[in-house]
Parts: C-alpha cells; structure tokens; sequence
C-alpha cells in the first residue's frame, strides 16, 4: 500500500522500504507546496455571493454582488453558506488531485474511511 510493497522475489534489497519511505517525503513535501497554494471558490445558489477559501477550508474572502444586497437576511445567510460549502468541496477535490499525485495508490475515499474508524476508535 502506498508505494511501500516489496515486489515478490526481491528479498536481497533490504534498503528497498527505507528509499521508498525517502521517496515518499520528498514527493510529500513537493505536494504540501501545491496543497498550501490551494485557493477554491464557490458561488451560493443565485450566483450573487461567491466564496473562497484555503486547502484548510478557512474562509479568506466573500463578496457580494449589488443584487445580493436586495435578498432577505435568512436567503443572504443561507446564500453565504452554500458559497463556503461549494468551496470547500472544490479544496477537498483540489486536495484529493494532489494527493493521488504524490502518494501512489492513494484512493481520497478509502483514506478517509480508515480515518474515521480509527476516529471512532477514540470514544
């Protein structure tokens, strides 16, 4: 899994999982370089609010378009909120592409799967 697999019949090359490890750092540093230049938008529902945010899903800015200010203050808030989710969806999948680049066989869906069963594991 994850790059670390020794192919059958390779048993002389016991250094093998210590370059494999060496190669993993570097290609996940290479990857925390794009990861923190990470900036996704999204738009709430009628297209008047627009949000970003960081890989983190930190909100960094939100603008309104001169219509949005004619909307009531529940639909502006609700509108705010889509925006930020929208964005943070396209962080996660911006995310994801990185990380099926750097680590190989990385599967977005299986990665946080375990994450959540060891999660659980903490109650």
């Amino acid at each position: 899994m994850y790059g670390f697999d020794q192919p059958p019949g390779d048993e002389e090359d016991v250094d093998a999982p210590a370059r494999q490890g060496d190669e993993l750092m570097a290609r996940m540093e290479a990857a925390q370089e794009h990861l923190d230049k990470i900036v996704a938008t999204g738009k709430g529902p009628s297209r008047h609010v627009t949000a970003s945010v960081d890989q983190e899903g930190r909100v960094l800015d939100v603008t309104f378009d001169p219509r949005a200010m004619r909307l009531g203050s529940k639909d502006l808030a609700d509108e705010v909120l889509a925006a930020i989710a929208e964005a943070c969806a396209d962080a996660e999948r911006q995310t994801d592409e990185v990380l099926r680049e750097a680590i190989p066989g990385y599967d977005p869906v299986a990665a946080r799967a375990e994450l959540e069963q060891a999660l659980a594991g903490w109650d």
